[in-house]
């Protein structure tokens, strides 16, 4: 029992040491702005396009729910897509793949504090939801709603580490995250509603992550409980541990094309 609680306490210890070090540049300013003033006009913005887009009485909900979900892009999703290429710019990259260390846990040890952090981004666009937006979460169910939003987290963290093993072959992964974010803009359900989508599109908006923590969110607000949302929380789970297993592979494949081309240190 104890050599499990030490293991546990020492891949919680390299997550947060690894998020550290990755931010441990930025001052309080810095991160005050990144995390805290940018999702607010993210989330101010997309809301008053839906107002003006639907009607200024419309209900606002739906918006506020898909784009506070997709506030948690820029940790469970760029943050953990990054992890090879920030450990190539730091120089240590080439260390960590000789190791005899298992590969993949020690860059998923790695996304964990983001997975976190990404929920605490989604949290602050509920409360600008309810602050600016009159967003009425009093009679909902807040465990369920916090687990939809942890589920939707798992989910992206997971095909952010898919992503995140292309870093291996590729100068600069950036363009492949900057593209699955756009995507997760349009086809998640989040600003646009599945249904309007062309038939060939919903299919592919159903491989998505999100797509069913988002939709569960807002049964959840408008108090609905059971199968339904059991449903759709453990669908959102299967497909994110469809992207960590699909990353997984990738991450063996990748590292043995990275070997062949000599690419590990290549900007």
């Amino acid at each position: 029992m104890s050599y499990i609680v030490e293991g546990v306490n020492r891949f919680l210890r390299h997550s947060l040491l690894s998020y550290k070090a990755l931010y441990g540049f930025y001052d309080f300013y810095s991160y005050l702005l990144i995390k805290i003033v940018n999702p607010i006009l993210q989330l101010i913005f997309f809301c008053m396009l839906a107002k003006y887009a639907h009607g200024a009485d419309s209900d606002l909900t739906p918006w506020i729910l898909g784009n506070a979900f997709l506030l948690c892009t820029t940790n469970a999703f760029f943050g953990i897509g990054t992890v090879l290429a920030n450990e190539r710019q730091f120089g240590t990259l080439k260390m960590i793949m000789v190791s005899p260390t298992n590969k993949f846990l020690a860059f998923f040890a790695k996304s964990t504090v983001h997975l976190f952090d990404g929920l605490f981004s989604v949290v602050i666009g509920l409360l600008v939801g309810m602050l600016f937006f009159h967003l009425n979460l009093n009679h909902v169910n807040l465990g369920l709603l916090f687990l939809s939003i942890f589920v939707g987290m798992f989910a992206v963290s997971g095909m952010g580490l898919f992503i995140s093993s292309f870093g291996l072959v590729l100068r600069d992964v950036s363009l492949v995250l900057n593209t699955g974010s756009i995507v997760l803009f349009a086809l998640s359900g989040s600003n646009f509603s599945i249904e309007q989508l062309p038939v060939f599109i919903q299919k592919i908006s159903y491989l998505l992550p999100l797509t069913r923590s988002i939709e569960a969110a807002r049964l959840i607000v408008k108090g609905q409980s059971g199968v339904s949302i059991s449903s759709l929380l453990l669908q959102e789970v299967l497909v994110g541990g469809v992207y960590i297993l699909i990353g997984y592979s990738a991450l063996h494949i990748m590292d043995r094309i990275s070997r062949k081309r000599a690419s590990l240190d290549v900007y």
